[in-house]
């Protein structure tokens, strides 16, 4: 006879990720890319919501001294490495 466990989300062991904001230092919960995300930025490893609109991460080259005066904003790091950012949505119509 078999044997089988329910799962439920409520029960998996979700690593927590934290994004560092560039411009303020502020953190920010990050998770991975859903499809859909993924399908609009190829490049977009994690999400963070920003003000309830989700915001994908991409790595960058270099370090956050190299950012661009005013584009602090949109950067990231995790895990010590540089992720630029684009606002995503989906179509409600």
């Amino acid at each position: 006879m078999s044997r089988y466990e329910q799962l439920s989300m409520f029960t998996m062991n979700v690593e927590q990720i934290t994004a560092t904001c560039c411009m303020d230092g502020c953190p920010a919960r990050a998770s991975p890319v859903e499809p859909w995300m993924a399908a609009l930025i190829p490049a977009g490893e994690y999400v963070v919501q920003i003000a309830g609109h989700p915001l994908v991460l991409r790595p960058m080259p270099g370090r956050q001294a190299d950012i661009q005066r005013g584009h602090e904003y949109y950067h990231y790091i995790i895990g010590g490495r540089l992720y630029a950012g684009t606002f995503v949505g989906r179509d409600s119509g």
